[in-house]
């Protein structure tokens, strides 16, 4: 068992971040995560530690709330976007999450900001309607 779990745990491969982030700039297209995972992971505080990141590293920072599901959610980002000093991309509870993020990514690529993090319901693989979704974000985006 413990064999079997540290195998499917164990990182293939290492992503740096700051690395695919300066690549991005180099092309000027803004370089864009999306945080997916369970109910109450820590997506959205995540989130606001990586645009802390990437402002300290230098780069424009964009946080698009696609968390339209969540009471409360689109006002926790707005609390840490605040704090952080960086703008953020919403339109409150309404509208698909995957045009929201699109049209996040749109507006950075017309302001020239740098990175676009956006932040995602939490989902249980059996929860169709929310991985339909989140698909359709995959593929818009």
């Amino acid at each position: 068992m413990h064999k079997s779990l540290t195998k499917i745990l164990t990182p293939k491969r290492s992503i740096d971040i700051l690395k695919e982030a300066n690549q991005a700039r180099k092309h000027n297209k803004p370089y864009v995560l999306s945080f997916i995972g369970v109910n109450g992971v820590g997506k959205s505080t995540t989130l606001a530690k990586i645009a802390f990141l990437f402002k300290q590293q230098g780069f424009s920072v964009l946080v698009a709330a696609c968390d339209n599901f969540r009471s409360g959610a689109v006002e926790q980002l707005k609390v840490h976007a605040k704090c952080l000093d960086v703008p953020l991309f919403d339109r409150g509870y309404k509208d698909d999450p995957a045009i929201i993020a699109f049209d996040a990514i749109r507006m950075a690529k017309n302001k020239g900001i740098e990175v676009v993090l956006i932040d995602t319901a939490g989902r249980m693989q059996g929860n169709e309607k929310l991985m339909r979704a989140l698909s359709r974000l995959v593929i818009l985006n």
